[in-house]
């Protein structure tokens, strides 16, 4: 049986080890090159001392961001562990059942004296775990790779530096473990879709409707509820050089810069005296024809807004990660079991 399965899945292993050999081959060579420009930038002593870390963050933004390569290898590692769910579950997990259930193969497979449960359960752990391993080193290069821009965004005072967040919806698909719960979860539905539909391309449209939803509904509406956000306030005083003020017809968003290094910002809401969320009316001295830009900031000042800050803090990274990824790899077990159910009673095709 585990012969078998590796003789089946030959094109995709050979595959794989190519796409780890090519991914090692470039992060593992340029790697060095981003680490040189983290260390020129003057950041080991920032994080040394905690001071100037906001001009040493721009500079280092400012040479990551001029060197077409590394930003290249950025991109390219973003969309790489985003797209491999998919990939895993189109060329690892439709084909597991739909192969045979299509050509109708399984009728000698079923035949010799080894039970369907057992043919399934054979495979999806060989290539299961082979998914497993090729999606940690595959993570395990690109974020190696990109330390040192996270340990540049976390810095004191990164304030706008233009430096990615790991903590943003798309990077923190992109690193760590969670890649590792993606493509098990992806190999999963790809199997269950094959072992429903009975059609490679059926079962792979299905598939990438499946994991599109998913990979959009999990940023949005369950990763920052992983935990209870940390509010901050404080009063909202617009500066020369610092304020933002937003203009929507009769309405008024006022806010200042958050820092928070390494923190996942949520929401930042303006609060007026009662404690309810402030969107004007806009002062007349605000409209392009009635006042001046310091005027303005004078009376939005005068308002007495309070800002208040909902984010999660650097420190919750790593557990929401865990979690993630722990979630991720239950809810694959969970319909890798559904499958094995479904196999048991029978399949027609």
């Amino acid at each position: 049986m585990s012969w078998l399965a590796r003789r089946q899945y030959r094109a995709q292993t050979w595959c794989a080890l190519a796409l780890l050999a090519v991914v090692g081959a470039l992060y593992g060579a340029t790697g060095p090159r981003l680490a040189g420009l983290y260390d020129s930038s003057g950041l080991p002593g920032c994080a040394r001392t905690g001071a100037g870390c906001e001009r040493a963050q721009s500079a280092f933004a400012a040479a990551v961001g001029a060197d077409g390569l590394l930003t290249g290898l950025f991109h390219l590692g973003v969309v790489l562990l985003l797209v491999l769910p998919a990939g895993v579950g189109v060329f690892a997990g439709v084909p597991l059942a739909a192969r045979d259930l299509e050509s109708g193969a399984f009728r000698l497979t079923w035949t010799q004296g080894v039970t369907r449960t057992r043919w399934l359960l054979v495979r999806l752990a060989l290539v299961g775990s082979a998914v497993a391993v090729v999606a940690g080193l595959l993570s395990l290069a690109v974020s190696r790779w990109a330390a040192p821009l996270d340990r540049a965004e976390a810095l004191p005072g990164a304030g706008d530096g233009g430096l990615p967040g790991r903590f943003g919806p798309l990077v923190f698909a992109a690193r760590g473990v969670v890649p590792v719960g993606w493509a098990l979860f992806g190999f999963a539905v790809g199997v269950a879709a094959g072992l429903l539909l009975h059609r490679q391309v059926a079962a792979t449209a299905v598939l990438l409707g499946v994991l599109a939803a998913a990979q959009v509904a999990v940023p949005l509406l369950v990763r920052p509820h992983l935990a209870a956000p940390v509010r901050s306030e404080g009063a909202l005083v617009l500066a020369e050089d610092r304020g933002i003020v937003r203009i929507e017809g009769n309405r008024l968003y006022p806010s200042t810069p958050v820092s928070l290094p390494g923190a996942w910002v949520l929401s930042v809401t303006a609060l007026d005296a009662a404690g309810r969320a402030f969107a004007g009316p806009v002062p007349e001295v605000c409209r392009p024809e009635a006042g001046s830009v310091g005027a303005c900031r004078e009376a939005i000042n005068a308002l007495g807004l309070t800002q208040r800050v909902a984010y999660q803090p650097a420190r919750r990274y790593w557990p929401f990660q865990w979690a993630e990824s722990g979630a991720l790899v239950l809810l694959a077990g969970a319909v890798a079991a559904g499958c094995a159910v479904r196999l048991r009673r029978g399949v027609t095709a």
